[in-house]
């Protein structure tokens, strides 16, 4: 089983979106209810899906930072350079997931 996802819950959100809208213009109470639930889903999906990956961001961030702290103090470049680099990625995956 794979985790959330932005672009399914996304579609599902504008899928349920046109659903409530047509069954509205159609005078159908159900299918609106239908498109209002599928909406509240994706929506869940979406929100999850950026939790996660803000979560996973915020472990990167704090991983890199502890690795370019310790390359620094031992005088080990690499180290530095490659905590430094994991350490902007996990920035951007939470900037990117960032509500």
């Amino acid at each position: 089983m794979t985790g959330p996802s932005k672009t399914s819950g996304q579609s599902d959100s504008l899928m349920g979106s046109i659903k409530q809208n047509v069954g509205s213009l159609l005078g159908n109470k159900s299918q609106q209810s239908e498109g209002a639930a599928q909406r509240a889903h994706g929506d869940a999906e979406t929100s999850a899906a950026k939790t996660q990956g803000y979560a996973q961001g915020s472990a990167d961030s704090i991983t890199g930072s502890i690795k370019k702290n310790v390359g620094s103090a031992l005088g080990d470049e690499p180290m530095r350079a490659r905590g430094a680099a994991t350490e902007s990625k996990g920035d951007v995956k939470k900037a990117v997931n960032n509500y």
